[in-house]
């Protein structure tokens, strides 16, 4: 497995797989407008030269927030997104990041179990968040994770 910076030509596939992942998924242009910001970052992981997820972060004021973290459906449970999440925080370690910060759907219960796995803790949550379907709308939950040194 290989994990490197996300760049713009990245953009495309990040985005197929975001749109086949989430119910509103972000577009090529989305994504190429959050890598121009200076204090956006991401990696993508591929395994044999075929790209099987990516992970994208904003880091300010001394803290970071997962945008999102995506894993194609053909390579989960295998420890790619373990891997992605690894390579963030050892690049927030190196920035001198001890906050990361991220927001999971309530009706995301995979999501939950993987951060709450890797140690991120529930800091409470935002009613009627995210939308779905039908209109319904949905809970975010709050997570942190603390950085150590």
């Amino acid at each position: 497995m290989n994990i490197t910076p996300l760049t713009l030509k990245d953009c495309r596939q990040v985005a197929q797989l975001h749109q086949a992942t989430f119910y509103r998924g972000w577009n090529e242009k989305d994504f190429e407008s959050f890598l121009k910001e200076l204090c956006v970052f991401g990696f993508k992981i591929e395994q044999k030269g075929v790209f099987c997820g990516y992970i994208l972060w904003r880091e300010v004021a001394g803290e970071a927030e997962i945008l999102t973290l995506g894993i194609s459906p053909s390579f989960k449970r295998m420890g790619m997104g373990n891997k992605l999440l690894n390579a963030l925080v050892e690049s927030l370690k190196a920035h001198r990041i001890s906050k990361l910060f991220l927001e999971v759907a309530e009706d995301n219960q995979e999501a939950q179990d993987f951060y709450i796995k890797n140690g991120f803790i529930s800091l409470g949550k935002r009613p009627n968040y995210y939308l779905r379907p039908e209109n319904k709308l949905v809970h975010a939950l709050s997570f942190l994770k603390s950085i150590e040194g």
